[in-house]
């Protein structure tokens, strides 16, 4: 792939993994759990981070000319 196609590809990884994590962190805090946290907070919590990572060599290789 093009290096700006990569880039590209690269931003929209991010921005979907932030987009889910961020819903899934929503449903997690809004749906009752009987024994403690839940499956779901914790994987929007891992999402959000991956996707934080994801947006952050997005931007490192967007400013490589």
């Amino acid at each position: 792939m093009k290096p700006k196609t990569t880039t590209s590809v690269l931003g929209w990884v991010a921005a979907v993994l932030l987009n889910i994590g961020a819903l899934l962190f929503i449903v997690g805090l809004i749906v009752p759990h009987g024994d403690g946290p839940g499956g779901v907070l914790v994987a929007g919590i891992v999402l959000i981070v991956l996707g934080l990572a994801a947006g952050a060599a997005w931007l490192l290789a967007a400013r490589r000319p």
